[in-house]
């Protein structure tokens, strides 16, 4: 797992184990970074469907290349994909960009779960079965 200092870039290393799976301790010390990486990906997925961009590319649309617009969705659009392949590589599920929700793999008592936390908490304090989601998640 990654340090809370320390970023995967597209192309480093190898994807995770299938079995990856944190503490609670190793899920809070990811905090720092995944908030960063959540924060770019809820402006840069605005930025990739803000409605003015997306009007003056269909303005242009049978045009030539798009221009500014174009080149901002593009930006936008490689950026979101640096951020997905950080989770994709840390293991880290996530259920809902606009909310700032994820999903650490682990297992309490025995049984596969996942560590739940929302953007904005201060620590990763829930828990739910894995074909379970938000609504079922219980305090740790």
């Amino acid at each position: 797992m990654v340090g809370p200092d320390e970023r995967i870039e597209p192309g480093a290393g190898d994807p995770p184990a299938p079995d990856l799976e944190y503490s609670v301790g190793q899920a809070n010390r990811m905090l720092p970074a995944l908030t960063q990486v959540l924060r770019t990906l809820l402006e840069e997925l605005g930025q990739a469907t803000d409605p003015d961009v997306l009007g003056r590319l269909r303005a242009v649309e049978g045009h030539n290349g798009g221009g500014p617009a174009a080149a901002a969705v593009l930006r936008a659009g490689d950026r979101v994909a640096r951020e997905m392949k950080f989770l994709e590589r840390n293991g880290i599920v996530l259920r809902d960009a606009a909310a700032g929700l994820v999903d650490f793999p682990a297992t309490r008592q025995g049984r596969a779960i996942y560590l739940c936390w929302r953007l904005g908490e201060a620590e990763v304090g829930y828990w739910h079965a894995r074909d379970q989601g938000y609504v079922n998640r219980q305090p740790l």
